[in-house]
């Protein structure tokens, strides 16, 4: 946890040579930045960095097998596939719904203790849907698993940006993208031949040794952080953004169902706005903010949201469902080689991490945004082209190129957005990124395979699949454009 000097006991800054000495805190300065100490723990920034990113594998490792076995989940619990695609839909409804809340968790009480909490309740709920008896059970477990799960990122990324001189976090963040991503990579790996030889149970069941792993180290080596006495937490505009966002992310997901012009979908769309209109108007009124309405006014923390919203839109959508979808019905392949294929977004992210810590710095955050968002377009430009016969190595290319992007793009606009705010709301910050992100997740995933669902009458299965890649890729063009106009940190 961060502290400035007069917080500590009422001592000035005059003393602050004194509480050098006298204190277990490291003095830094950072330009544009209030003057703070920040904790440590007796461990190297480097040690609390790697422990904190084993926990954000721990609780999202599995997922991208999921996305890859919907077909098999959907025969198993005999449901059909809109039904079954929740296993992936509600873990990132929970992720944007919850995400500022964990974030501002974790800045007011404690981002050491909201950290643990988080891998606790993640790995619990995980080990029990490996025991689900039906589709809905599955869906509830993992979405709950999820929820808590949620925390992990805001509160691992502020536990890491205290540890870190703001110069070196966009090299930080690249090896952060390049641990996160190999997370998926050995998640498809391992998962994938347990799914096809045993069960998808498995893939749960190996989710809880390695959350108690990182549960123990970072009890051991997170730096220990104190509660905020002196500011409330803003439960009104919690709800509010909680309903108002639950009420637009059913909107998106019941829009295929129901039909986008019916009247139940703008029933739910306008108690959206509505319910979103007042938390603006409450966060201005509020004494403590969930999130403080002034950073909606600096060009550094909008833009790279809304570019993320368009360009996840693509990247998910595309890549996340409807490519697994495609690989399936029209190759036939099975769990494990569909898996296999898909990592390949994964490890080109991976790959992206080492460049944008080496470059990042020289580059820029713009330069490297607006790269990434490219490739991400291109991705999806160039998946529209597959055919029956375009091969495995073809779709591995073409997922390929849209990891790179991301993996160039996510690290640069994470440090964009954390230095566009103070630092005691750098973990509200993550959560209102994450929640961003999972909105793009969600609409592209959902809008995607509706558009493909819809035209596979007309223009057969191959061609209603290029359809939508088409439109993932127009989606992806937005954020570009939208991210160029980011100002250099």
């Amino acid at each position: 946890m961060v502290k400035s000097a007069d917080s500590l006991g009422g001592v000035g800054q005059e003393s602050v040579s004194d509480l050098k000495t006298l204190n277990p805190y490291v003095y830094r300065v950072q330009p544009n930045r209030e003057t703070h100490l920040a904790e440590t723990s007796g461990f190297s920034p480097w040690t609390i960095f790697w422990v904190a990113l084993l926990g954000l594998v721990s609780a999202n490792f599995m997922v991208s097998v999921l996305a890859a076995a919907i077909n098999e989940l959907a025969l198993e619990f005999s449901v059909d596939r809109s039904l079954m695609r929740w296993v992936v839909t509600g873990p990132n409804l929970g992720f944007a719904v919850l995400a500022v809340t964990a974030g501002k968790l974790a800045d007011l009480y404690g981002r050491r203790q909201a950290f643990l909490v988080s891998l606790i309740g993640s790995g619990f709920f995980g080990l029990l849907s490996a025991f689900a008896w039906s589709a809905e059970s599955l869906i509830i477990f993992r979405t709950l698993s999820a929820i808590f799960g949620s925390a992990t990122g805001p509160a691992g990324i502020a536990i890491i940006f205290t540890q870190f001189e703001a110069a070196k976090r966009i090299r930080v963040l690249g090896w952060w993208g390049l641990v996160m991503a190999g997370g998926p990579v050995a998640g498809i790996a391992i998962c994938g031949p347990l799914i096809d030889l045993y069960s998808w149970r498995w893939v749960f069941i190996a989710q809880v040794p390695v959350t108690a792993l990182a549960l123990i180290l970072g009890y051991k080596v997170f730096p220990s952080t104190s509660r905020k006495t002196d500011i409330k937490f803003d439960i009104p505009g919690t709800v509010l953004l909680a309903a108002g966002l639950s009420a637009l992310l059913a909107a998106i997901n019941r829009g295929p169902i129901w039909g986008w012009g019916s009247t139940s979908i703008s029933v739910l769309v306008s108690i959206s706005v509505v319910l979103l209109a007042l938390f603006i108007f409450q966060e201005n009124r509020a004494v403590a903010p969930l999130i403080p309405i002034e950073y909606f006014r600096r060009r550094n923390f909008v833009i790279p949201m809304l570019s993320q919203v368009f360009t996840n839109f693509a990247y998910m959508g595309a890549g996340f469902v409807l490519t697994p979808l495609f690989i399936a019905e029209v190759y036939g392949h099975s769990v494990t080689r569909t898996s296999y294929l898909i990592t390949s977004r994964p490890l080109f992210f991976a790959l992206a991490g080492p460049l944008v810590g080496f470059a990042g710095a020289r580059l820029g955050e713009r330069v490297l945004s607006v790269s990434g968002a490219f490739f991400v377009a291109a991705s999806a430009c160039l998946l529209s082209l597959a055919s029956a016969t375009s091969g495995d190595l073809f779709v591995f290319v073409s997922l390929g190129v849209a990891g790179f992007g991301l993996g160039v793009m996510q690290p640069a606009m994470t440090s964009v957005i954390t230095n566009a705010v103070e630092e005691k709301d750098v973990a509200t910050a993550g959560g209102a990124q994450q929640m961003m992100w999972q909105l793009g997740t969600a609409g592209g995933i959902e809008i995607l395979g509706s558009i493909q669902e819809s035209r596979e009458p007309v223009s057969g299965l191959v061609g209603s699949y290029n359809e939508a890649f088409m439109i993932a890729a127009g989606f992806a063009f937005l954020g570009m454009i939208l991210v160029s106009f980011v100002r250099r940190v």
